[in-house]
């Protein structure tokens, strides 16, 4: 999982479809992301919808949790070598 965010939740990059998801990321194009809860990281996944820069820069990441919507950032390089560094295995 990438600690490369801001703030609370977690990208899952254990999961195979997210990895595959968030490498064919293309600025401007909504995509869905996988997020884990880092107080629960055996919890169930949550997913929200990430958002690339268009400088690919920043990866923006919307989860909707209980209390309305959570935003935060992502520093799209070092999301990309977490990427980089992950199995093509689950």
């Amino acid at each position: 999982m990438s600690t490369a965010c801001t703030t609370d939740y977690i990208v899952d990059l254990s999961n195979h479809s997210n990895r595959l998801r968030l490498e064919s990321a293309v600025p401007g194009r909504p995509l869905k992301v996988v997020v884990r809860d880092p107080a629960q990281p055996d919890g169930p996944a949550l997913h929200g919808t990430g958002l690339l820069s268009a400088d690919r820069t920043v990866f923006a990441i919307d989860i909707p949790v209980a209390g309305g919507m959570h935003h935060q950032t992502c520093d799209w390089a070092t999301l990309s070598a977490a990427l980089d560094a992950e199995s093509e295995f689950d």
